[in-house]
């Protein structure tokens, strides 16, 4: 009966164990994700601003009827 209560208690420590490695885990795991989210947005609105500009140039270079081969 000892060598039971010592095996249940050792596997319950282990699970325990796993249980908060588990939650870490996955509480690293949705920060990185919203990292990366926020880093897409970043991305995604700097992709739309520098699409912007170019066009505003290349609407310039039209109005000045200039080459619009850069």
């Amino acid at each position: 009966m000892l060598m039971f209560l010592q095996v249940e208690m050792k596997l319950k420590e282990a699970t325990g164990n796993l249980e908060r490695r588990l939650a870490e885990e996955q509480a690293a795991r949705l920060r990185a994700e919203e990292s990366a989210q926020l880093e897409q947005r970043k991305s995604n609105e700097e992709i739309r601003m520098l699409r912007e500009r170019l066009e505003k140039a290349h609407e310039e270079l039209r109005n000045k009827g200039g080459c619009t081969i850069l």
